[in-house]
């Protein structure tokens, strides 16, 4: 069944991109359709954070403050706060002192989108569209907070991604070309223990991987590594659009069973 939304026309569409880290492409479909992001890129506020640790700039005990309200964007619209059903119970209360390596724990492992927005204040938009530079992701932008929809109605770039972008982003970080080797190794322990598994779902045990999913209505994406870290690792992303979750979700895991077959592995039963 198709699903309409705010980001979604209810045209069925389904694009991929398999590849090594290291870029060499094995398989790839409509990579370069530009979609909504969603969660997806999250992982370039991580590398920002990443990159601040690396230079000393932060540190993970700094104190986050955990916030549930946040200012716009847009000129004049004051302060918004994360929608009702986007709330994440897992947080403190408002007011909060949270260590930074908790609040990026939080972003990743269960996508809230409030220690997501803490962080972006923290390091800033302009260091997460340097990460989608480094990587090599042209087509894709992060312009503004999430549930900002005062910034996200001005007609402007708001979260965007192409398939191809995400598998660029996911290797990049893989084979440790973003970050030194220490950070590099605690991003993808983050990666590795994000709760919603979909192209993870069939990857056999005993073998590393990770994962960054995204959703809204109408839109279920999933990027993933899996092999040893290095540039030798399989990277796949899937983006969907237009269908109901749990036929998106059917699709992307069925195309993580096939990375596993790219990668000379059996899926997980």
């Amino acid at each position: 069944m198709v699903r309409t939304g705010t980001h979604s026309d209810g045209m069925p569409f389904v694009a991929f991109h398999v590849a090594r880290a290291s870029g060499e492409v094995l398989v790839a479909r409509e990579d370069d359709v530009i979609v909504y992001a969603a969660s997806t890129v999250k992982l370039a506020v991580l590398v920002a954070v990443a990159r601040e640790l690396d230079a000393g700039t932060a540190s993970p005990g700094e104190e986050l403050i955990a916030a549930r309200t946040f200012t716009s964007r847009a000129p004049g619209a004051g302060t918004f706060t994360i929608e009702p059903d986007d709330v994440d119970e897992g947080l403190p209360p408002d007011g909060t002192p949270m260590p930074l390596a908790d609040v990026a724990e939080r972003m990743i492992v269960v996508s809230s989108n409030e220690a997501t927005n803490m962080l972006i204040d923290r390091v800033g938009l302009e260091a997460c569209n340097r990460v989608l530079s480094d990587a090599g992701c042209a087509d894709s932008v992060l312009s503004r907070l999430y549930s900002d929809a005062a910034a996200a109605g001005t007609g402007g770039p708001s979260h965007l991604v192409t398939a191809r972008d995400l598998a660029r982003l996911m290797g990049a970080i893989v084979a440790g070309r973003l970050a030194s080797a220490e950070r590099t190794a605690w991003m993808l322990e983050l990666l590795s223990r994000q709760t919603d598994r979909q192209l993870t779902s069939s990857f056999p045990g005993g073998v590393p991987f990770g994962s960054k999913s995204g959703w809204v209505d109408g839109i279920r994406h999933d990027v993933a590594f899996l092999g040893e870290p290095g540039p030798d690792a399989l990277v796949i992303a899937v983006c969907t659009r237009g269908y109901e979750n749990a036929d998106a979700e059917e699709t992307i895991k069925a195309l993580g069973a096939m990375a596993t077959v790219l990668r000379g592995l059996p899926p997980a039963p």
